[in-house]
């Protein structure tokens, strides 16, 4: 029994012993044949020569994407760039071996591609902890190259409907300097031309689809074979639905508040108006604060300035309210603060009543139509005539106002002011279904 065990472990050494002698075998015969490869070879002459063009099949695999830079117009993605071609003077013939990997050091020491992104900006290669990338050598000359890149290429976007725009970003790859009548790039026919992984997300966009072409462009010094590679892009609105679209509806429903405040509170009502339409443009600054300075009006500038309308416009209505309905009851209606203070009016206000007198008087005097204004209508006018004597300064009207109030008696509400709880609401209302309507179902031209 010992003798038997004893056998089969020695069978299994010299097993073990003629597998790692093969191995060796392999290795040194590799190596040997590497140094008979690379011995005449010359890495500054492409394969063919000047026959036919060098066909060289392209893929790459989309790692990570993101983020995207509105004021560089650029975006930035980490992919492992693929390619294939045929070199003759690389073919080797050893027996139950048809290809084998090398490290990135043979790159240096072979002919590659010049490929290069044409719109591209500030691209890098990976070199942590060593080059990432590698080669790999088949028996009849075909050679896979991979490596891994970050690379940032521009992206023009059109910013007439930022945030609810979308973006088409290129990627094209070419050669720096191999015309047509050398080296012809194509995409793979046995694999995806871009392949992207399952829940590829970024913080502000959502990746749509992508298209693939494979295209000439003429050049100054001949045509070039490329491919053209076009990530579609839509933004996401989270961020600005809840950074700037919600605050700013907040704010214009807030100015609304002073049509309920009684008209005799002109600190409170100006305060508010005032306090409105400095939240609105703060709000607007910072948001404009990562975009470029475009020449036209993007969908955030429309909507924020509307908004800002609106905060003016109802400031704007008190003014209107405190001008034509505002009054104060005619001179020497009460005299009990009089009495309360112990002393006597002073003389210039006396002098300013009297010449107020006369002012009034003169202006009766002077009107070659004079009528009563009961039959003119002033007791019951509309919004609209109210609003034209206050535009054209109607002195007229308003002293038939100050007559028509009695000693001690306040403001009631507004006309304007109940038109305008009504008014203001409705219109931004319809503003906003014709905004958002616009901007997301309509497609862009």
């Amino acid at each position: 029994m010992l003798t038997t065990t004893t056998t089969i472990l020695s069978l299994l050494l010299t097993y073990l012993r003629f597998i790692d002698g093969k191995e060796n075998l392999k290795r040194e015969q590799v190596s040997h044949l590497l140094d008979q490869l690379l011995l005449n070879y010359n890495k500054h002459v492409r394969p063919g020569g000047g026959a036919d063009p060098l066909r060289i099949s392209t893929d790459f695999a989309i790692r990570s994407m993101g983020p995207i830079s509105e004021s560089d117009m650029a975006y930035s993605m980490q992919i492992y760039l693929r390619q294939r071609w045929y070199d003759d003077r690389l073919t080797f013939q050893i027996d139950n071996f048809t290809e084998f990997t090398l490290s990135n050091k043979v790159l240096k020491s072979i002919w590659k591609p010049d490929t290069y992104f044409v719109n591209g900006k500030n691209s890098k290669a990976h070199n942590i902890t060593v080059p990432n990338a590698f080669v790999r050598i088949r028996h009849d000359g075909r050679l896979y190259m991979s490596r891994r890149l970050t690379v940032r290429a521009r992206c023009p976007l059109k910013l007439s409907r930022f945030p609810m725009d979308k973006a088409d970003c290129p990627l094209i790859i070419a050669s720096y300097a191999y015309t047509t009548d050398e080296i012809i790039y194509y995409w793979n026919p046995n694999a995806p031309n871009v392949d992207m992984p399952k829940g590829l997300t970024m913080a502000t966009y959502e990746v749509g689809w992508v298209d693939s072409a494979n295209t000439t462009y003429q050049t100054t010094h001949g045509p070039q074979s490329v491919l053209e590679v076009h990530i579609h892009l839509h933004r996401n609105l989270g961020f600005f639905i809840l950074q700037t679209f919600l605050p700013c509806y907040l704010i214009v429903s807030l100015s609304w508040i002073s049509f309920w405040i009684n008209r005799d509170a002109a600190p409170a009502r100006v305060l508010l108006g005032v306090t409105t339409i400095l939240s609105t443009a703060q709000i607007g600054m910072t948001v404009r604060e990562g975009l470029p300075r475009v020449p036209y009006a993007t969908a955030i500038d429309v909507f924020l300035n509307v908004c800002l309308v609106y905060d003016m416009a109802a400031l704007i209505q008190y003014a209107a309210v405190n001008y034509f309905t505002k009054v104060m009851p005619i001179e020497g209606g009460d005299e009990e603060e009089d009495e309360l203070t112990g002393f006597p009016p002073p003389r210039k206000i006396i002098i300013s009543e009297q010449e107020h007198e006369r002012e009034r008087e003169t202006l009766i005097l002077n009107n070659a139509h004079v009528v009563d204004l009961e039959h003119q209508g002033y007791k019951k006018i509309g919004c609209y005539q109210m609003l034209w004597r206050c535009l054209t300064g109607n002195s007229e009207f308003r002293l038939h106002r100050g007559n028509s109030v009695k000693p001690g008696v306040g403001n009631s509400v507004s006309d304007i002011d109940l038109m305008a709880r009504i008014i203001f609401p409705s219109t931004f209302i319809l503003f906003n279904v014709c905004y958002w309507t616009l901007y997301l179902h309509i497609p862009q031209s």
